[in-house]
């Protein structure tokens, strides 16, 4: 698998936009696969054409052009730089932002997106209903999320030196699995699988239930049947590490297992980890889809101080997706 052969980067004029920059370096550079630095600006509204003083809208809209197509000229240049090796081109697009990255990634269904969370005008809020949440909807493109506001702004590192992967059970989250792989080929790096599961006061609280996402079981002690979901969730961990290790040629593979919430034990493993970028599967759907079990994915691009690549994967996960046969998170509580 390749994993992109073009690099696409919305920008919007801000400096916190352009911290997505280095991001797209060290892929490019990495990967050798070229840069296209995107920007769109707005016709000139109508009030402000005026033909008897020769504003017309043609030319405004002309001028408008040639401003962004020089301004993303410089950004290539400083790009050329800092050392980029790849091919950088330049797209200036007369529409709103999302409908222009959401156009250039569906022609080029390949291409990795790479974006910050802040910036202005388009970009200027991440996940919640503005121009990133858009793209992460509308696209199959992997898209890589640097988190960045105006008073915590995280180093992209020089490289990557640790590649988080969270898991559920299912299928579908093992689709960023393929990715992890190709990102730990191409820079030499460590895996860490993690995946996290219910404490005993989780049965505690449900035990008069009787069923867990609808299917029914039986109950044991509390502390058993957290003991015991643990145990084959940590089985399911090393297994799909032995799968990765067989189908890459990996240095390192661990795993990482909790009974903490998920969205919090992600970003403290990432946060402790140093160089690091989160893989994880996001279905597109709502805010920034759902991955692993709620807003689990809305919650690490917020949080974390690493950047996060969200992996668009089939809206129905095939049975055994990568290593063997799928692992259901129901089925399992349900067994235990």
């Amino acid at each position: 698998m390749t994993l992109t052969n073009n690099i696409i980067v919305p920008l919007d004029g801000s400096k916190l936009s352009a911290q997505a920059l280095p991001a797209a370096r060290l892929i490019a550079n990495a990967t050798r696969a070229p840069i296209t630095l995107v920007r769109s600006f707005e016709r000139a509204p109508d009030w402000h054409v005026d033909a008897e003083r020769g504003r017309f809208s043609a030319a405004m809209a002309a001028g408008e052009h040639d401003r962004t197509v020089a301004d993303l000229a410089s950004i290539r240049r400083r790009m050329e730089h800092w050392g980029v090796e790849t091919p950088i081109f330049v797209e200036a697009h007369e529409e709103p932002a999302h409908e222009a990255i959401i156009g250039m990634a569906n022609r080029d269904p390949s291409a990795l997106v790479v974006m910050s969370t802040h910036g202005r005008g388009g970009f200027s809020r991440m996940l919640t209903g503005s121009v990133t949440a858009k793209v992460v909807n509308a696209v199959r493109n992997p898209t890589l999320i640097v988190r960045c506001n105006k008073t915590d702004c995280p180093v992209v590192p020089q490289f990557f030196e640790n590649i988080i992967v969270p898991l559920d059970g299912n299928g579908f989250a093992e689709h960023a699995l393929d990715y992890a792989g190709e990102l730990a080929t191409t820079f030499g790096t460590r895996i860490t699988l993690f995946r996290s599961t219910p404490g005993a006061d989780y049965f505690r609280t449900h035990s008069d239930l009787g069923h867990f996402g609808g299917t029914a079981f039986s109950f044991n002690e509390p502390e058993v049947m957290a003991r015991e979901l643990a145990h084959s969730s940590q089985e399911y961990l090393w297994k799909k590490a032995d799968a990765l290790r067989a189908r890459f040629p990996l240095f390192d593979v661990d795993v990482v297992f909790s009974q903490e919430s998920p969205e919090h034990a992600i970003v403290k493993l990432a946060n402790r980890l140093d160089n690091g970028l989160v893989v994880m599967a996001t279905r597109g759907r709502r805010s920034v889809g759902r991955a692993l079990f709620g807003s689990v994915g809305d919650h690490v691009v917020r949080h974390s101080t690493t950047p996060t690549l969200l992996v668009r994967g089939p809206l129905h996960a095939a049975e055994g997706a990568f290593g063997g046969h799928q692992h259901d998170r129901q089925r399992e509580l349900a067994a235990v």
